[in-house]
């Protein structure tokens, strides 16, 4: 009975079968019958064909390696102490945008034992936990001899050199953020290593996290510029204008600035932040002329924990401005809040009597301002007249009342005979000056002549009236 012939393995390829060259000629012309080598057995020959093939096999297609057995160990170690940051922003394809936050990867060291010596060839399986928050790529360089990572049989192996380590990378290449582990199993064990991912941005121990604006003084507010301002004695126009005019928008150069931690002064490069208006009157720009604006900004500091300028635009309606900011686990509180003075398009100054006699006290002005969507708005304006000895003003500045409430009216007295104007100046500022309409102060009026009382006089007595008295 011939021995059994070895098995295969299908990915390699089964040598081709040589002839036995068993009989050595002889010479043609010889008569005599030629003797017979004596062979051996065909299942000797059958076994020392299989132990060929066997060898050959071994050597060309078996891997070196062997799973670690149970009673191994396994350390892990990464050599990023602290936690990695996930991708900001992906692109088409789904990878992260550079540059990005580091340290978004680190390299992870295994040593694998067997009574305490090293498994050298010994493998294990490696996996992340969430299979989303980590990918696992074999190290680029300081590879032990003999060791090797990678994808085997649609797993992760790592595979100990001479002196039981391996190494390989595991790297956060999506937005996901939050607790991961790697898991390494073997036989019926595992071992796990955590792994946190923050998301991008700034950790919770950086300090210093602060917006700068110029331009704003010590009252973090936006002055009007007073540029766009007309002067009317009549009604209102039915157009004042664009509240974002072209040209003219207000505007404020910001950064954002952060120190980082102690432990980690690398964290804040490339950390993106996201600067945000909350109102509706205020936007933000790249550029200083404020044409191209969005409610929404995101910019990444450098090196020194400063991001790059932008700027913060104004449109002309103004208001209580809030800007929101916030990066990573950071976010200022309270949220920065700016004065934004709105701007006035009309100033109307309308005189209420053209004609009033000297010494007549009252009510002479009404003096209103406007914003571009035809609003009354607040405005500080400093007063006076064109001849102070004929019109005298109750106070010399005064804030202009807004919607709210009814016109300002400019009380004065009427002093002596001419005529003159009102003139209403932003306050502190020579123009744009607005005037009313003339008033006239008359004389005051000559009081009329009383007319003389009659005088009453007493009746003279008649004559021997009065009782008499004759002589005796």
């Amino acid at each position: 009975m011939s021995a059994p012939r070895p098995a295969v393995p299908r990915s390699c390829t089964r040598a081709p079968h040589a002839p036995h060259a068993l009989y050595a000629p002889r010479a043609l012309h010889a008569k005599a019958r030629p003797r017979r080598r004596r062979l051996p057995s065909a299942p000797l020959l059958a076994a020392a064909a299989g132990a060929l093939l066997l060898a050959s096999l071994a050597s060309a297609c078996i891997e070196r390696g062997y799973p670690l057995a149970g009673s191994g160990q396994v350390e892990l170690r990464a050599d990023v102490a602290g936690p990695l940051f996930a991708a900001d922003t992906l692109d088409e394809a789904g990878k992260p945008v550079l540059p990005r936050q580091s340290p978004w990867r680190t390299a992870v060291s295994l040593k694998l034992t067997e009574a305490n010596e090293p498994a050298y060839g010994g493998y294990v399986e490696v996996r992340a936990v969430p299979s989303e928050a980590l990918a696992l790529h074999p190290v680029e360089r300081d590879q032990e001899d003999g060791a090797s990572c990678g994808v085997k049989d649609g797993a992760f192996r790592c595979t100990a050199g001479t002196q039981g380590y391996a190494r390989f990378t595991a790297a956060s290449e999506g937005d996901w953020s939050g607790e991961a582990r790697l898991v390494v199993s073997w036989a019926d064990r595992t071992e796990e290593l955590p792994i946190t991912i923050l998301p991008a941005g700034l950790p919770e121990d950086a300090t210093n996290f602060a917006l700068i604006a110029g331009g704003l003084g010590d009252s973090d507010r936006v002055l009007a510029t007073y540029v766009p301002l007309m002067c009317t004695i009549g009604p209102l126009p039915d157009d004042l204008g664009a509240t974002w005019r072209p040209g003219a928008i207000r505007a404020r150069e910001a950064r954002v600035r952060a120190s980082p931690p102690l432990n980690a002064p690398g964290v804040v490069e490339h950390a993106p932040v996201i600067i945000e208006s909350l109102h509706s009157e205020a936007a933000l720009s790249l550029t200083a002329d404020c044409l191209e604006r969005t409610s929404r900004l995101r910019v990444l500091l450098g090196a020194t924990g400063e991001s790059p300028p932008f700027i913060l635009c104004f449109s002309d309606l103004g208001g209580e401005v809030k800007i929101a900011v916030s990066s990573g686990q950071k976010a200022l509180d309270p949220i920065p809040s700016l004065t934004v003075d709105p701007e006035p398009r009309l100033l109307r100054v309308r005189a209420l009597r053209s004609v009033v006699a000297a010494g007549t006290p009252g009510d002479l002005f009404e003096v209103s301002a406007y914003n571009a969507e035809r609003v009354r708005i607040a405005v500080p304006v400093d007063l006076t007249v064109g001849d102070d000895q004929v019109i005298a003003l109750g106070g010399a500045s005064v804030t202009l009342h807004g919607e709210d409430s009814e016109a300002t009216i400019i009380q004065g007295v009427a002093v002596a005979p001419g005529t003159t104007t009102l003139r209403v100046t932003p306050r502190l500022l020579a123009s744009p000056e607005c005037s009313s309409e003339p008033v006239t102060v008359t004389a005051e009026p000559k009081p009329e002549p009383e007319e003389d009382a009659e005088t009453e006089t007493e009746p003279e007595p008649e004559p021997g009236a009065g009782g008499g008295g004759g002589s005796p």
